[in-house]
């Protein structure tokens, strides 16, 4: 008895969710503009079903989140627990948002949110703590949490660029061009320093030569 109750709630928790999506798919809505009246109408569910699992809407959406990002976060510790690289891990995880693609491009395009990645992020830390900050080469705890903020805004406009354009790129592309952002960025700064001392270079001569031709022009340098 308890099975098929357990059953139904699962069914029931799944038309929810599957309605919502679907309402904002099909119909282009976003979380905001959808109704708890909407979604019962077109579940065909009464409010008190509905309410007998959610709270509103938002919670819906929360719990889907939370949820997806349980089981990427799961996706990765997996392969991390079997001795696999930090190159498999992430490897796998460009897998998993493949596979869901569907719904990480719905996400990114209704909510303008990293929310899914940073609770994954938050769910690996306690891994990551385990592990001595100065392993990664940073000099404090507190410079590794600034890189894990910089890491989850990064990879969520990564993986929003990517499910936009459906996945063209295979995980393991998806990869190297994760690594890649570990060294340009050197690159670009010694650019920068480069450009900065070309321009001083430009300015300092320039400066010289409306010097000398203010020194031509005036009275004092004329003989």
């Amino acid at each position: 008895m308890n099975k098929k109750n357990n059953q139904r709630s699962r069914n029931t928790k799944e038309l929810i969710v599957r309605t919502i999506f679907a309402m904002m798919t099909e119909k282009k809505k976003t979380v905001n503009q959808i109704t708890v009246s909407d979604v019962c109408s077109q579940a065909g569910i009464n409010r008190s079903t509905f309410y007998a699992h959610y709270l509103d809407v938002y919670d819906v959406v929360e719990k889907v989140e939370q949820t997806m990002s349980e089981h990427l976060t799961r996706s990765f510790l997996d392969k991390l627990e079997e001795g696999e690289s930090l190159d498999g891990c992430y490897t796998e995880m460009f897998r998993f948002i493949r596979d869901y693609q569907e719904f990480y491009r719905l996400y990114f395009h209704s909510f303008h949110r990293s929310e899914a990645i940073g609770i994954a992020w938050n769910l690996l830390k306690d891994k990551l703590e385990e592990v001595d900050f100065q392993t990664f080469g940073y000099k404090s705890p507190e410079e590794l949490a600034y890189h894990g903020e910089f890491f989850v805004v990064g990879l969520s406009a990564m993986l929003r660029r990517w499910v936009e354009r459906e996945c063209p790129e295979s995980p393991e592309e998806m990869l190297a061009i994760l690594k890649r952002q570990y060294d340009p960025p050197v690159q670009m700064f010694q650019w920068g320093k480069q450009q900065i001392s070309h321009s001083q270079s430009l300015t300092d001569r320039e400066s010289m030569e409306r010097i000398i031709s203010r020194t031509a022009e005036s009275p004092s340098g004329t003989e």
